[in-house]
Formats: structure tokens, sequence, C-alpha cells
């Protein structure tokens, strides 16, 4: 019985969550639905991305965004993940076990706020351009990109290969390119995967920081929920499948570091 009540429960669970997923999805492309069934097939709404000026320059400004984002916590977790690493002290343990709660020191709407009320004003007048969203996106994907890639470099023996490279001649620079950085490559991926699913579908901090040269996916998605259902399901469903794949492929690169580490 309790067997039973355990696949009952799971199954509603499953249920929860992604009924509400396929609802946009299935509207996405459909022509009509007014009663229980939708109406008609179409590709119609998803044309309407990528051929009404708005829609379209909206997509462009989040994959924009969102890539520099990326970019942005590449150059800054890499280096500091590998510096906590090698910081083999009671404040390295520290701070590496506050990693592991680091997403919930950057909440959206504080982040927001101090984005504002540091550049809101000359010299620093940024807020309103893109270069300030993807400062925003940066900071809210920073704890996840830092923290897959500091468990990445605690999954493999960096300090071990890093002084056999060191003793056949390679730099510093030589053993982070050819030495490093290959061997904790699926962690960073898998961070940059989530900081890439995380800052197309962010709204929160967008609507603070980000001006009208700056409407992302989600900002042009809301402003659609008011004037064309058809087109906003078709933009949900647009984030859904981003959300999707960075999950499989994270996934994925989970199970490639489990098996990069057992070989260790």
């Amino acid at each position: 019985m309790s067997r039973w009540l355990y696949r009952l429960l799971l199954m509603f669970l499953i249920l929860y969550i992604i009924v509400p997923l396929l609802m946009p999805v299935i509207f996405s492309f459909s022509i009509f639905w007014q009663d229980i069934l939708p109406q008609g097939f179409t590709l119609r709404w998803y044309e309407a991305i990528l051929t009404r000026p708005k829609n379209y320059s909206a997509l462009m400004v989040s994959l924009i965004v969102a890539t520099g984002a990326v970019l942005l916590n590449f150059i800054i977790c890499v280096p500091a993940a590998y510096a906590l690493n090698r910081l083999e002290t009671p404040i390295g343990k520290r701070l590496r076990a506050l990693s592991s709660v680091l997403p919930l020191v950057f909440p959206p709407v504080i982040v927001g706020t101090a984005l504002v009320l540091a550049f809101s004003r000359p010299p620093l007048a940024l807020t309103g351009s893109i270069f300030m969203v993807i400062v925003a996106h940066a900071l809210i994907g920073l704890p996840f990109m830092f923290r897959n890639t500091l468990v990445s470099f605690r999954t493999i023996d960096e300090r071990t290969l890093s002084e056999a490279a060191a003793s056949l001649g390679a730099t510093l620079w030589q053993r982070m390119r050819y030495v490093i950085v290959p061997n904790v490559l699926p962690g960073v991926l898998a961070g940059a995967l989530l900081v890439f699913a995380i800052s197309i579908g962010e709204f929160e901090v967008t609507s603070m920081v980000a001006g009208f040269t700056a409407q992302t996916l989600p900002l042009q998605l809301f402003q659609q929920i008011r004037n064309d259902m058809r087109i906003a399901s078709a933009i949900s469903a647009f984030l859904v499948y981003v959300s999707v794949l960075s999950f499989l492929g994270m996934n994925y690169l989970g199970r490639k570091m489990q098996g990069l580490s057992q070989q260790q």
C-alpha cells in the first residue's frame, strides 16, 4: 500500500510541475484555444518572434546579455575558484562552506536595488544600458557559476596536476590553459549553462535596471501578455525549451564529472 501511495504522490508531483509548463507550449502551437482542447496547428506565433521587430530585438538583446553574463562569470569565477581551492586554511574552509549558500545571498530584488542606487547618478549613470543588464545578470548567476566551478576544482587533484606541469617547465598561464581549465571544463560548462538559462528567463532585476534600449525577452513577454497571449505563449515556450536544454546539458556534464572523479 505504501508503494502505491508513494507512486501516486510522485505522479502528482510530476504532473504538478509539468502541466503548467506544458500549457504555454501547447498554446504556442495552436491557432485557437477556448474550450478544453486547442484547435488547429500553426507555427505563426514562433514566426512572430523572428519577424516582428520588437520581439526579434528583445530576443537578440537576451542572447547578447546571456552570453555576456556567461563570459563575465567565466573571467571572474575560474581564477576565484582556483585561488579558493588552493586556500587550505580555516578561512578557506569557511569560505568554501559559504559558497554553498551564495545563491541565497544574491536575491534579484536586492541586486537590482543595489545597482540602481550605485549606477543611477553621474559619473556612473549606467542604468538603462545593456552593459548594466549584463552586469546585473552576471551578479545573479555568479553564485551558481562559482559553486559549479569550485566543485569541479575539488573533484580533481589540481595541486598534483599543477606541480607536475610546473616540473616540466610550464608557466602559470600554460598550466591554467592546458592543464587546469581542460580538467575543470565540465563543471565550468555546467555553470555556464545554468547562468545562461537564468539570464534568458530573468525578469525581476532586468525590469529594475533595463531601459528602453535594453528590452529583453521576458520584458517583451510581460508586454505581450496584455497584447497577444498567443505570442506570449510562444515566448514562454521558448524560455521553457532553453531551461530544459540547459538542464539536460548540466545532467550530461554532471555525469561526465562523476566519471572523471572515479578515474582519478
